[in-house]
C-alpha cells in the first residue's frame, strides 16, 4: 500500500466507486468532502486501486492527515484488509482519522446514532420513548416552516456561540458552502420549528437517496418549554418518512445528545478511530 496525490484519473476512480455503491451516502461523495477540506491523497493497493481518499494538510511543515469538521468517518473499501490499513496509517506522524470499519485491537472508536424504519410514521412513534411521546404533546400548538440557511445559523449561533468546540468562522464558512451546493441539488434544508410567529428551535439537515441526515440543530429556552426540538425532529420524519427509511444523527460521543437521539428509537453504530504516531488532537 502507499500514499498517492489526487490527479483527475484517481479522483475519476472515487468517484465511480462512490457512485456504482448503493450503499454508500451523502458524505462520501466527492463533492461533498471537497467542500469540507480542500486537499486529498489516496491510499491505493499494488494493482493501482483506491483503499481510502485521505484528508491531507501542512502541519509542523510536515504533511498530517486530520478528520475534517463535519465528516464523521472516511469510507474503507477494503474492509478485510482493515489491520493492514491502520498498521500503514500508525506509521504516519501526525494522523488522527475516523474510518467506517469497526474498531480493531488497540484502536480506539466513536459512537454515532441511526434510526430505521420500514413502513409509516405510526411505526416510528410506536418506538419513541415515553419521555418523547409526553413531549409532543406538549408541542402540538407548535408548527415547522421552512427557514433559510443565513436564519438557521443566526439562531444556532445565538444560542450556542459562534466558537462551539471547533466551530470556528471558517468552519461556518465551509458549511455554508456545502449547503448552497447541496441545496442545488435538492439536497439540503433548514427548517424551524414556530410558536405562534417565534422561532423556537431550528435544524439543518441534508438529504441524499433515502437517508435524512441531522447536521445541526438546538432551541431557545422558550423552546425548551415546548420540546421544540422534540416537535422538530419528528415533523420532519412524518414529512419525510415515505421518501426515506434512514435518519442519521451523525454524533453523537456525547452521552446526554446519544441518550436524547435514543428516545427515538435511533440504535448506536461505531467507527474506528486511527492516531499516528503523534496524536497531536
Amino acid at each position: 500500500m502507499q500514499l498517492q496525490s489526487e490527479g483527475p484519473e484517481l479522483k475519476r476512480q472515487y468517484e465511480q466507486k462512490v457512485a456504482s455503491n448503493d450503499q454508500l451516502g451523502f458524505f462520501e461523495q466527492a463533492w461533498v468532502q471537497d467542500c469540507l477540506h480542500p486537499t486529498w491523497k489516496y491510499l491505493v493497493n499494488a494493482q493501482g486501486h483506491i483503499i481510502l481518499r485521505i484528508p491531507v494538510a501542512k502541519r509542523l511543515g510536515v504533511q498530517a492527515y486530520l478528520q475534517p469538521l463535519f465528516i464523521r468517518a472516511l469510507h474503507v473499501f477494503s474492509a478485510p484488509q482493515s489491520d493492514e490499513i491502520v498498521g500503514v496509517l500508525r506509521q504516519k506522524l501526525f494522523v488522527h482519522l475516523n474510518l467506517d470499519i469497526p474498531s480493531i485491537s488497540n484502536s480506539n472508536f466513536g459512537i454515532f446514532q441511526k434510526l430505521t424504519w420500514k413502513e409509516g410514521i405510526n411505526e416510528l412513534r410506536d418506538g419513541y420513548s415515553a419521555n418523547v411521546k409526553r413531549t409532543l404533546k406538549k408541542a402540538a400548538d407548535l408548527k415547522l416552516k421552512a427557514v433559510t440557511y443565513q436564519d438557521f445559523q443566526t439562531f444556532f449561533v445565538a444560542q450556542k456561540g459562534e466558537n462551539l468546540g471547533n466551530l470556528k468562522k471558517e468552519s461556518w464558512l465551509r458549511l455554508a458552502q456545502l449547503f448552497v451546493k447541496a441545496k442545488a441539488m435538492n439536497a439540503a434544508f433548514c427548517v424551524g420549528a414556530f410558536d405562534q410567529e417565534r422561532l423556537v428551535a431550528s435544524a439543518l439537515f441534508f438529504k441524499w437517496k433515502d437517508q435524512l441526515y441531522f447536521m445541526k440543530g438546538t432551541l431557545n429556552d422558550a423552546g425548551k418549554k415546548t420540546g421544540a426540538l422534540v416537535y422538530l425532529i419528528d415533523a420532519v420524519l412524518e414529512k419525510y418518512v415515505d421518501e426515506c427509511r434512514v435518519l442519521d444523527f451523525i454524533g453523537s460521543n456525547q452521552e446526554s445528545i446519544a441518550l436524547f437521539y435514543r428516545k427515538f428509537g435511533a440504535t448506536d453504530h461505531k467507527y474506528c478511530i486511527v492516531k499516528g504516531r503523534i496524536p497531536i488532537v
